[in-house]
């Protein structure tokens, strides 16, 4: 086992204000938006939600599940660095319960477990494949909202509370109380005709205002400590701050005192260990111990290191931190340099190092130049959300994630571009600075190719299709701006089908533009005359399906030849009336049909 030193808890100290103001950012928050402004640029200002690569926001962008998670974990505290042990501690204690779900927001769901916002039962509802993509609903925005405020503490003691909402019936059972407490406290707020609409979506715009609210209200400010003296009698306790300041606390039935993520008494603490404690408005809102002892890997700068009878201490600062640590070798260590065996001697001052600790010393030592690079390599992934992160294969046939660190430059055949730009299947050179990408340089050889479509998979991430060409098949990413017309209109990755021929745009092996030929399927169809619309030369027939079953189609006219059997005349449309029997030829064309003729077989009665 392995703790994380807790001497970079005694380098910050973090009582920051939480009302600075900054210059708009964004480059798509209208003056629709001006009631979210202020939200979204001071919580964009703070970390706790981000635009994207291009500058944008997308205000009314739906917020999906996962990334709901990640922001209310960086609401409490989860990216605060006074809070890393806090965060660490929730990763082992959890493991089990996330281990099983593909989610950038594992670790904040960690973090929110810890919390007691989110119970294991919940973690499927926000993270599973089939869930984490879904919209946020505003009755689940209400429930995470309430249990963020401790609001299951407050219902077990106010279990009968009544919605005044015109659809409280609409409110799920089990979010009713948290919809109450979620709307008393002013964060949510009923819409039109004091309806609360529980199943409609939340946008990026909305979960701003309403998080913005919540950190309005608690103004959180955290400051890590060391405990001096516990006085069980008077329920005070005592800490030092990193700057060496001493201050009293009276710890009343409103405090939260935990350890290990569990509430405690003050009998089980003892003096010396390290605390976090957060404030709300300048009053202490809870004490939180971290004294397990769990594995650490840490990712850092190496800052030297220095030999006493104790043994041999190495130096380092994590990429996430300011703060030197400082570990004693075990006597065993094992440390690799560039990927082969080596040494200390063979470290130099800023190299980048992986740190694995364990019992409180250093086991394993990765290490590597500052600045390293590969040639050759293929584009396997590209992830835009939380971050920019680039997954790549070498010749070696080794796959390597890496994030893209902020100001990295990147060059496509030889035009300096974005990283929307790159896409699956290019070949780039990569640069790295301290395992981040830095640079990439990138070639995308442009191809066309045609045939069916044997399988097509949309997801958030990335969607593929899968193209028969007569000889074999090939499976290609789909580029998330890919241009689709279908018979030379505009159209979207959800009306393609299985079975279309098509023509395509590659660049690599992802794909940029779609062409769909004629899809239409000849139909023939015999019915009576439901609703003749001249408007849009449109008339629907009600008619007997194959199983049976009566059902009606919308058809169109606008080439027919429409031919009278009562009295062999050609007719149009204005001819057409309601009860009519009929018989049409024509083709469907997604779900289309375009009538090539038409006969009446009897007039209306």
């Amino acid at each position: 086992m392995l703790k994380k030193s807790l001497s970079l808890m005694l380098c910050i100290l973090m009582l920051s204000s939480v009302f600075s103001v900054s210059a708009a950012r964004f480059t798509d928050v209208p003056a629709s938006y001006d009631w979210a402004k202020e939200s979204i640029e001071f919580l964009a200002d703070h970390s706790v939600i981000n635009g994207y690569p291009d500058g944008t926001f997308q205000p009314g962008k739906n917020i999906s599940k996962e990334e709901a998670i990640a922001l209310f974990a960086r609401m409490l505290g989860a990216n605060e660095e006074v809070n890393a042990s806090i965060s660490i501690l929730a990763k082992v204690m959890y493991e089990d319960s996330i281990k099983g779900y593909d989610s950038f927001a594992n670790d904040a769901a960690a973090f929110l477990m810890y919390k007691k916002v989110l119970a294991d039962s919940d973690i499927a509802t926000y993270l599973s494949s089939s869930n984490k993509g879904q919209p946020l609903k505003r009755y689940e925005a209400a429930t995470l909202i309430a249990k963020c405020l401790g609001g299951d503490v407050w219902l077990k003691s106010n279990p009968d509370v009544t919605l005044s909402f015109a659809d409280a019936d609409e409110v799920p059972a089990a979010a009713k109380g948290y919809v109450y407490f979620a709307s008393e406290a002013g964060v949510m707020q009923g819409v039109e005709d004091n309806k609360f609409m529980p199943m409609g979506n939340v946008n990026r715009a909305q979960v701003a205002t309403m998080i913005y609210r919540i950190l309005s209200q608690m103004n959180y400010t955290y400051s890590a400590c060391i405990i001096t003296n516990i006085d069980s009698v008077a329920n005070t306790v005592t800490v030092r701050d990193a700057n060496g300041a001493v201050e009293s606390y009276a710890i009343n039935k409103n405090i939260a005192v935990m350890l290990d993520g569990e509430q405690t008494q003050l009998t089980l603490l003892t003096v010396g260990q390290e605390a976090v404690l957060t404030f709300s408005n300048s009053a202490l809102f809870s004490l939180e111990i971290v004294a397990q002892e769990v594995d650490e890997v840490y990712e850092g700068i190496y800052k030297g290191k220095s030999s006493d009878t104790k043994g041999t201490t190495i130096k380092f600062i994590p990429m996430d931190s300011s703060a030197t640590l400082s570990y004693l070798l075990t006597d065993d260590y094992v440390i690799s340099y560039n990927g082969v065996g080596g040494n200390l001697s063979n470290l130099v001052i800023n190299d980048f190092v992986k740190i694995h600790v364990e019992g409180g010393k250093v086991t394993l030592i990765e290490a590597e130049s500052k600045n390293t690079s590969i040639t050759g390599a293929r584009v396997e992934s590209i992830t835009l959300e939380p971050d920019v992160v680039v997954t790549v294969r070498t010749l070696d046939n080794e796959l390597i994630s890496a994030t893209v660190r902020t100001g990295a430059s990147i060059r496509k055949n030889n035009v300096v571009t974005t990283f929307s730009d790159l896409v699956v299947g290019d070949k780039v050179d990569v640069t790295f600075e301290y395992g981040q990408i830095s640079s990439v340089v990138a070639i995308g050889v442009e191809k066309k190719v045609s045939g069916s479509i044997e399988e097509i998979t949309i997801s958030k991430t990335n969607s593929s299709l899968v193209l028969n060409n007569g000889t074999n098949t090939t499976k290609y990413s789909i580029s998330r701006d890919v241009d689709i017309t279908l018979d030379g209109k505009a159209a979207t990755l959800y009306d393609l089908r299985i079975g279309y021929e098509v023509d395509l745009v590659t660049s690599s092996a992802t794909i940029t533009e779609v062409k769909v030929k004629s899809v239409a399927a000849p139909l023939q169809l015999t019915g009576q005359i439901s609703i003749v619309n001249t408007s849009y030369n449109m008339i629907v027939v009600k008619y007997t399906d194959t199983n049976g079953n009566l059902a009606e189609k919308n058809v169109f006219l606008n080439s027919a030849k429409i031919l009278d059997s009562n009295d062999g005349k050609i007719k149009t449309i204005r001819n057409l009336s309601v009860g009519q029997n009929v018989t049409i030829a024509g083709t469907e064309n997604v779900g289309v049909f375009e009538a090539s003729s038409l006969m009446i077989l009897s007039n209306a009665q």
